[in-house]
């Protein structure tokens, strides 16, 4: 459900409403509105919410989260629990999108520049 919270806190971060339910395009909007009959689908829809969701889209993200998805979004890497980014990273084959970027350094060892280079 973070990522339903992200996405939905898109349009209060932009600063284009108070409140993020009151975005007409978010699925909070549509959540908290009377509900509509029940179209033809084959789930359940939208699907249940918990307690609170409107407050919790409504806190800003700290900077910890905030940096989370930006490297997600900027390297591509599936966001989440440990166990999950691990799993869907393999399955979606985004294993790269794990790695730090770059060559991997290599290191010499240290020696004395008069030893290595006797003059």
């Amino acid at each position: 459900m973070w990522f339903v919270d992200r996405v939905e806190r898109n349009a209060l971060r932009a600063g284009l409403v108070d409140r993020a339910e009151d975005w007409r395009w978010s699925s909070l909007w549509r959540w908290l509105r009377k509900p509509e009959p029940p179209p033809p689908l084959l789930s359940r829809w939208p699907p249940a919410r918990l307690p609170g969701c409107a407050e919790r889209v409504n806190t800003p993200l700290s900077e910890g989260e905030l940096a989370a998805v930006r490297l997600s979004a900027q390297r591509g890497k599936p966001l989440g629990d440990e166990g999950w980014v691990e799993t869907t990273a393999r399955r979606l084959r985004l294993e790269s999108t794990m790695r730090p970027r770059g060559r991997q350094r290599v290191r010499f060892p240290k020696t004395d520049i008069k030893e290595a280079c006797p003059l």
